[in-house]
């Protein structure tokens, strides 16, 4: 597989921006590209602070100017954009959904030989027995954290769960960014 160059990172952070209708500032994309550096493993999270910067720049009210680094900013930029996010699905939950989600991520996630997350996808009913709850209950959990704006957890938002479903986390990024996750992980290893 070919390395990603700068300039198809340059293109990963232009053409999303010009599909939208939008603009960035010459300075933001510069910033990003060297936030990112030439790591490949980068790109999905590139890809969702840019998604977290671009509704917030939307919720500005200020379309007319460019995108600009005072937006990425308030997002928390690239090494926090993620983490807040998923920290922003978790506080939507309930006390017992709280404790809930901590079982399935510690069920979804190994430490590996590396001291690094490793995903370990598991179904449903199984992330039940270990939960001792009901598979309502995880199914509401996983829900808040597979909405389409969100999109943590696999399968998709149009696969219906059961107690069949194979539940995993969508991207390896999730387990090195978010700070809960890993706690949660160490703590468990």
């Amino acid at each position: 597989i070919p390395q990603m160059t700068r300039e198809d990172f340059r293109q990963a952070i232009e053409g999303p921006v010009a599909v939208g209708g939008g603009s960035i500032s010459p300075f933001l994309v510069q910033q990003l590209l060297n936030d990112i550096g030439d790591n490949p493993d980068q790109l999905p999270i590139l890809q969702h602070a840019l998604m977290r910067t671009w509704d917030y720049w939307v919720k500005s009210g200020n379309t007319e100017a460019p995108i600009n680094l005072r937006d990425y900013e308030n997002i928390g930029k690239l090494e926090k954009a993620l983490s807040e996010h998923a920290n922003e699905a978790y506080n939507e939950l309930t006390q017992q959904q709280k404790d809930i989600c901590q079982i399935i991520f510690k069920t979804l996630t190994e430490k590996g030989n590396d001291n690094r997350g490793v995903r370990r996808p598991t179904a449903i009913s199984e992330i039940t027995n270990i939960a001792l709850c009901d598979k309502q209950d995880i199914i509401e959990v996983v829900e808040n954290f597979r909405k389409p704006s969100r999109s943590f957890l696999t399968p998709g938002v149009g696969i219906k769960l059961d107690e069949n479903t194979i539940v995993d986390i969508s991207h390896e990024s999730l387990m090195r960014i978010w700070d809960k996750l890993i706690i949660w992980v160490s703590e468990e290893y």
